[in-house]
């Protein structure tokens, strides 16, 4: 597994966190670092080192609590009868990782942030997360200018 996909699961845990305690702020983002990211342990299950945390997730999770109201914005206008609130919570804090890169990150090609997020929902999300997914970050993506490259030629 690609160490991109592995923090986008640890942003989503994170931003899931946050989400459920109803504390979308880097305090509470760094509780979850500090307890499941950070500790180390050896073969035997024993303390060791501690690890450090990786800057792609720090972006991703800085990045999606420093926006979260423009995110958001974009979600809801993207979003065809279904209101932020209205989303699970799994799905919103997918579409808000896949939002922020797909707005804020040049270095992340649209389609693959959406690609990653349509995986992501495969493992994470009700059945019908991957699908719904899709739609609204593919709405994103065209409502913020973002080119999106298609695989099928």
């Amino acid at each position: 597994m690609k160490s991109r996909r592995i923090c986008r699961e640890a942003a989503l845990q994170a931003l899931y966190l946050c989400d459920a305690l109803g504390d979308l702020s880097l305090e509470t983002a760094s509780v979850f670092s500090s307890h499941f990211l950070t500790r180390g342990f050896d073969d035997e299950g024993e303390d060791a080192p501690p690890r450090e945390i990786h800057p792609f997730y720090q972006e991703l999770v800085e990045g999606v609590l420093c926006n979260v109201e423009k995110i958001d914005k974009a979600i809801g206008l993207a979003s065809t009868n279904w209101s932020v609130a209205r989303m699970g919570l799994v799905e919103r804090n997918i579409i808000r990782i896949a939002v922020y890169e797909i707005v804020h990150r040049s270095d992340v090609p649209p389609s693959v942030s959406i690609n990653e997020a349509i995986e992501m929902a495969k493992e994470f999300a009700s059945p019908e997360g991957p699908t719904f997914i899709n739609g609204v970050l593919d709405r994103v993506a065209h409502q913020s200018g973002a080119r999106l490259e298609r695989k099928d030629g």
